[in-house]
Parts: structure tokens; sequence; C-alpha cells
């Protein structure tokens, strides 16, 4: 296995010491001057993605995280897809996952973060530092559950969501495709595609949902 990691700002970065930099062969990355990254070379920007392969990489992990949407962590997963790679997952050895969870291909959970029975991860799905995903919930590709949110019982999550640091989410809540839930917010309701809810309980930011 040769892999790349995509991305090395400081979710990048987080995942080099989750998984040790040595599993990496390279990083793209865009940023002015940054030649490597703990000792790993930058070997240039997201451009370099169809070359990828012909170079014998074989392997790729997104180093992007995601404060609000997630969709540049689903077309860099898309794009490296495209170009003949393969998703690598990052566990880190703190994170506790019930042997009846399945976390797909892609999948990303980082320190003390607990993933509980019967819960069903979508590909590329980010569950960060001390998340808690409770028993049977379900999470959509490409999403992320962010540092310290929890997610009671049954809770279905939709395809792209951001759920912020710190929400909890009450049981069998749905959250619809390409939501938002705003950091520290608690939602008791479910959340139609595409709007953006903050506060306790949390209540829709913008009147219509979001494009």
């Amino acid at each position: 296995m040769k892999c790349v990691l995509i991305g090395a700002g400081g979710h990048g970065r987080v995942l080099m010491e989750a998984y040790s930099p040595a599993a990496f062969a390279g990083i793209l990355d865009g940023q002015c001057g940054l030649t490597e990254v703990l000792g790993v070379p930058v070997l240039g920007g997201d451009e370099l993605l169809p070359s990828l392969s012909v170079q014998g990489f074989t392997h790729f992990v997104i180093g992007v995280g995601s404060a609000k949407s997630c969709a540049k962590r689903e077309m860099l997963y898309q794009a490296a897809l495209s170009y003949g790679l393969m998703p690598q997952s990052v566990i880190q050895t703190t994170a506790w996952i019930s042997q009846s969870a399945k976390c797909s291909l892609g999948c990303q959970i980082l320190p003390r973060a607990l993933i509980h029975t019967q819960v069903r991860l979508a590909e590329n799905v980010l569950v960060n530092s001390a998340a808690i995903i409770e028993h049977d919930c379900v999470v959509g590709a490409h999403s992320h559950i962010a540092t310290g949110a929890i997610l009671c019982g049954g809770v279905q999550v939709g395809a792209g969501v951001h759920v912020g640091a710190g929400a909890v989410i009450k049981q069998g809540v749905q959250l619809g495709d390409r939501c938002v839930v705003g950091a520290g917010a608690v939602v008791i309701h479910d959340v139609p595609p595409g709007q953006i809810v903050v506060g306790v309980p949390a209540r829709p930011l913008l009147r219509d949902p979001v494009e």
C-alpha cells in the first residue's frame, strides 16, 4: 500500500499522528511554500490527483475537516476514487467501536470516540474526538460528527451532514441530507435537508432550507 494524505491543515496533522506519519508516502496540499509535514513530503496541490496512480499510489486519506459544509470532503473523496485510488480508514487506538457496528471505507474515528452497538457509518464519515454515537444510529456518507457531539439512540443522519462540536441529538431524530447542526445545539425534532439549526432547543437559523 502506498498512501497519500489529501490536505495537511489541522485535521490532516491530527490524522497523521493518529495513524502514524510513516503510513503516508506523500501529501497533497496547496499551501504556498509547504514542502513537508512531520517528515512526509508535500508533492503539490490537488491538481496532482490524476497522476498519483501512475506514481504507484494505491490509497488515500482525506485530510480536510469541515467547520460547516462537508462538500469539499465529499468532492475530494469522489475525485480520488475516480482516479483509481482506494480509501483508507483511520481509527485511533483509544476509540471504542462495538463489534456489531459497521464502519465503511474511508471512515475516520478519532481519540476517545465511542461507537455503540449496531451503529452503521457510511463511507468517508468523520467521527471526531470524544464524540459519542449511541446504539442503532445510522450516519450517511461524508458526514462529520464533530468533537464531543452526542447522537442518542436510533438517530438517522443523512449524507453530508455537519453536527457541530458539543451538539446533542435526541433519540430517534432524523437529520436530512446536508443539514448543519450548530455547535452546542440540542436537537429534539427532525431537521429537513439543507437546513441550519442552532440553539437550545435547536431552531432554524434560516427561514428556508439552504440549497
